[in-house]
């Protein structure tokens, strides 16, 4: 993905502050925007004189909305083949997906045996109808990679392509499934990033790491992950040979990906396996993709998707974060400017330290920036915040703990207080923070403190209604806070 990094400082009175000036090509409707081949692992360096201002300054972090980048959509996606395009009322077919909550439809349109578009009068009216609903076509295709410029033409063809009303293509997405020697897979991806711009969106559909077929040992990750905006392997729990349970499939497929890949900001979207499933299995596929931190997900069917499917999909919004494409851009931009470590074993959804915590707080909150979070610690220290929460979390008063994790309630139950408190010293008034319940620790010395949930929280920083259910246990039985949680408070006090 392209990361636009600024030589000066940006002041977006829509977004939000930081230490560093950059800019990230996100799409307003909450795409996933595309970049230069090459351009990973870059690093932002503090920019001397960008720190400016009174008491509780700092400089600013501009995320760019480009309006005119396209690519996937938040929410879920379905595959199409090419023989089992719509024959018929194409509109109906574009609103039943909508209504279903789908907002990405990925539409085969040739393999390495066919016409660059195999169906073009059948294509054309399916971008129309999916358009008019707001959903994204993504093209596909089949590239065997005996002849990369041949395969590389095709898709160019569909990215070029016009419909009746003159739209086109929203992303490519090959499935690089065979020859995957990286000679061929470097010169297809060359020749689509050299027609198609550094800006188009390119989705690499790859096996799961997890699958036992040949070509999986031969898969070049690490090039593909240079290569491409977004890695999509096929999570196919149901196939003959897998023994694996659909969570376990989904979220280890995705946990492998960032450890070949090494990088945890690389964007995985979970291609699940919709082959004979039913509901249960696409829930616990979506609850994984939510606790390994993917960035998206799809269904692919066999031949249609069936009105089950449907209803399970449309529970997307339960699992993935309606803002997840910007939480993760986010997460990106925060971890190459230094200000958040690199998560254990580069999985994001890993528990985020309490220092880590404190240096998003206190960039959310525009105080002057300090690289050492035992600096951060110590402001909330002098100001009250962290006596008050120690009283509810007790965990919180051990200073020599600072990489240790934290949990959400408590997290959120900081940001509220120090909200509060920053607010008051601000205006020049004492902080007073109003009565919780306190934390009971257990006896003993240097055994576990436990940490009891607030009665109350700040309304913008409590879990909503319907958040006890819809987020269940996470993967480890904890209620650790993960690094794209963190992000995403950042985000909310950083408005």
């Amino acid at each position: 993905m392209q990361i636009n990094f600024l030589r000066s400082l940006t002041k977006s009175a829509a977004y939000l502050s930081s230490v560093v000036a950059f800019s990230v090509c996100f799409n307003s409707q909450g795409s996933l925007a595309a970049g230069p081949s090459g351009t990973t692992g870059a690093t932002v360096q503090l920019q001397p004189g960008q720190v400016s201002g009174a008491a509780g300054s700092s400089s600013n972090v501009g995320i760019n909305r480009s309006e005119s980048r396209r690519g996937l959509a938040e929410g879920p996606g379905v595959w199409i083949n090419m023989w089992n395009y719509p024959s018929q009322d194409f509109e109906a077919y574009a609103q039943k997906l909508y209504a279903s909550g789908i907002r990405n439809l990925f539409a085969q349109t040739s393999r390495s045996n066919t016409e660059a578009i195999a169906h073009p009068a059948e294509l054309g009216q399916l971008i129309d109808a999916c358009h008019k609903y707001k959903i994204r076509v993504v093209a596909w295709s089949f590239a065997e990679l005996g002849n990369p410029t041949a395969d590389a033409d095709r898709l160019i063809a569909a990215a070029n392509f016009r419909s009746p009303l003159g739209d086109r293509i929203d992303a490519i997405a090959p499935d690089l499934e065979k020859n995957l020697n990286p000679p061929l897979v470097e010169a297809f991806t060359r020749r689509l990033r050299s027609a198609l711009g550094p800006d188009y969106q390119l989705i690499a559909c790859v096996y799961s790491p997890l699958n036992k077929a040949p070509a999986v040992a031969q898969t070049p990750w690490k090039l593909i992950d240079k290569l491409y905006d977004v890695i999509a392997p096929m999570a196919y729990w149901n196939g003959r040979l897998q023994t694996i349970d659909a969570y376990t499939y989904t979220k280890r497929t995705v946990e492998r990906v960032r450890e070949l890949t090494g990088r945890p900001d690389v964007a995985v979207h979970v291609i699940g396996d919709g082959m004979g499933t039913h509901s249960s299995e696409i829930g616990e596929f979506l609850r994984a993709c939510r606790n390994s931190g993917a960035h998206s997900a799809s269904l692919y069917p066999n031949q249609r998707t069936t009105d089950e499917q449907y209803v399970a999909l449309s529970h997307y919004a339960d699992y993935i974060p309606a803002n997840s494409s910007e939480r993760f851009l986010a997460f990106s931009n925060l971890l190459k400017a230094n200000v958040i470590s690199s998560p254990r074993n580069a999985d994001p959804a890993n528990a985020i330290g309490r220092g880590d915590f404190l240096r998003l707080v206190s960039l959310g909150l525009k105080l002057p920036w300090h690289q050492d979070a035992q600096v951060d610690y110590n402001y909330f220290k002098r100001i009250g915040v962290i006596d008050q929460i120690a009283s509810e979390f007790p965990e919180w008063s051990l200073t020599e703990e600072l990489s240790e994790p934290i949990s959400d309630n408590s997290a959120r139950r900081f940001i509220a207080l120090a909200k509060v408190a920053q607010a008051r010293v601000r205006s020049g008034q004492p902080f007073r923070a109003r009565k919780q319940p306190s934390a009971v620790a257990t006896s003993g010395e240097g055994e576990y403190l436990t940490m009891n949930r607030p009665e109350r929280s700040d309304r913008l920083f409590s879990q909503p209604a319907f958040a006890s259910d819809a987020r269940g246990q996470k993967a480890d039985g904890q209620d650790a806070l993960s690094y794209l949680e963190a992000v995403d408070l950042f985000l909310k006090i950083s408005h």
